[in-house]
């Protein structure tokens, strides 16, 4: 018999290197009223050391996500001394992050951005600014999806 368990609002992950901009997303989640917690991260070297210890391996090689693990990242691809296209890639290429939910925000208008972005398989590509409406209805959209595809039943 499957158990539902209460719905416990899902990690934020933000990959961002400016101060202004962290603090943009900080106060559109605050005026959200949602309680997701967000860990930030200033650059892919201290992403992806947060994500690996996330990330543990189980008795019988199984990958196990723990608690911590974010349900969704939020990403700057153009960081000022850092390639944020690098870091999306080693996220898409790894078997233990790929199913990780990214969202880049970004100033960038440059269509290979965009294309490069797509074609590793985000969520969402939002310009900067972002207004706490847009970040909310990702949020509530990516948790949503997910809930949905860990209570649906299996097929016998």
């Amino acid at each position: 018999m499957m158990m539902l368990t209460p719905h416990v609002p899902m990690d934020i992950l933000l990959i961002e290197d400016r101060d202004e901009d962290i603090e943009m997303v900080k106060d559109a989640i605050g005026q959200t009223q949602l309680s997701n917690r967000m860990v930030v991260a200033k650059n892919p070297s201290e992403a992806l050391m947060y994500l690996r210890q996330c990330v543990s391996v189980g008795p019988f090689e199984e990958t196990v996500l723990d608690h911590a693990s974010p349900g969704l990242i939020l990403l700057d691809v153009n960081m000022a001394s850092h390639r944020g296209l690098d870091l999306l890639h080693d996220l898409r290429t790894d078997p233990k992050l790929m199913t990780i939910p990214i969202v880049i925000l970004t100033s960038s208008l440059e269509e290979t951005d965009l294309a490069c972005t797509m074609s590793h398989g985000v969520t969402g590509y939002f310009l900067k600014p972002m207004d706490a409406h847009q970040l909310r209805k990702v949020i509530k959209d990516v948790e949503e999806h997910w809930s949905l595809l860990m209570i649906a039943p299996c097929a016998n």
